[in-house]
């Protein structure tokens, strides 16, 4: 018996119409249906996704992928830094051999930065998070700011990528405003822990500086940040540290330090003081100076004599300034003058 055509026609769209379903509509079905199979894993509860889910959080942070996060407050031109990293020699066999050891997970160049991190400050790194500041700096081409002689000494390559590495939490501190790291790295200074953050803010802005006046208000509000200034700038700030002190970074953390205390002189000068509620705050004058009602007038005379020398708006014109910083500076030396005086005035009675 013939075959008729309409039939024929009507199963070969029906065939047309099973296939097509199996293969889109039947994996969403199976997917659904393996969730709510028992013994089906919870990807929240799957540890392997859990790592795996890390490592892209981690590798978006800090650019590894995706698109670099666009200039929002400044427009910089980036051309001269693709140019510069398209004529990037091929690294040395030292820092191929890191590379290649953090692609695979781990290791022990891995496990040596981590040590001295926890040697030096108490503060300890995940491995996961070690292996993405390793694998930006690799993308970044961070080590080519090594001499040639550097890039082959592994000790040279540890100790400065273990400052990149604290630089670049440090920054992300002071943008999250959460201060763990920097508290630590304050107390080995023996800083305030203020006086760190705007030390360090301070050596970025100086050389976004060129771009921009520095606004006073977004540097000495309560809690100075680094939120006024794009992804962009930041980065472009950085890598001209990098380019002026990598090889200072590389003989050790002390060597870091020398450069640094050039800008904790300025925020010892600029940190914030406290402000007086009235004219005759005289709590406040006493914290101001840092001394006690107990001590005797002498005892309180000294300490300002001391705090004026060090604060005098002839020192900081001597420091040449930015114009906003330098106003700042004197505008604190006034308020030492003045809870001075009102300490005085007080003790006459």
């Amino acid at each position: 018996m013939p075959l008729n055509k309409d039939i024929i026609i009507r199963v070969v769209i029906g065939i047309i119409f099973f296939v097509i379903f199996v293969k889109v509509v039947g994996p969403v079905i199976f997917e659904v249906l393996k969730g709510k199979l028992p013994g089906s894993k919870d990807p929240d509860n799957n540890i392997d996704h859990m790592i795996k889910g890390q490592k892209e959080r981690l590798r978006a942070q800090y650019g590894i992928t995706g698109k670099e996060v666009s200039s929002t407050s400044l427009s910089i031109n980036t051309s001269g830094v693709e140019a510069e990293e398209k004529s990037t020699p091929a690294p040395t066999k030292e820092i191929e051999a890191i590379y290649k050891e953090t692609r695979w997970g781990g290791g022990e160049f891995a496990k040596s930065i981590q040590n001295e991190i926890a040697k030096n400050y108490s503060y300890t790194l995940t491995e996961t998070k070690v292996n993405s500041f390793i694998m930006l700096a690799e993308k970044r081409h961070y080590l080519r700011y090594l001499s040639s002689d550097n890039q082959k000494n592994q000790n040279a390559i540890k100790n400065y990528l273990g400052l990149v590495m604290l630089n670049l939490i440090l920054i992300e501190e002071i943008r999250s405003k959460e201060f763990n790291l920097l508290d630590r790295v304050a107390k080995k200074c023996h800083v305030s822990s203020q006086e760190f953050l705007i030390a360090l803010q301070l050596k970025i802005l100086f050389t976004i500086n060129s771009k921009r006046e520095i606004k006073e208000e977004r540097i000495f509000s309560e809690v100075p940040s680094l939120h006024q200034y794009s992804e962009d700038t930041i980065k472009e700030a950085f890598i001209s540290i990098l380019k002026k002190e990598a090889n200072l970074w590389a003989k050790g953390h002390s060597h870091y330090y020398e450069e640094l205390s050039l800008y904790l002189n300025y925020a010892d000068i600029m940190v914030p003081l406290p402000r007086s509620e009235h004219k005759k705050d005289l709590l406040t004058s006493y914290t101001i100076l840092k001394a006690d009602e107990d001590m005797e007038t002498e005892e309180i005379k000294k300490l300002y004599k001391k705090m004026a020398m060090l604060k005098h708006p002839d020192k900081i014109g001597q420091m040449k300034l930015p114009k906003t910083l330098e106003k700042k500076a004197i505008n604190n030396f006034n308020q030492i003058q003045e809870a001075y005086d009102i300490i005085m005035t007080h003790r006459k009675k």
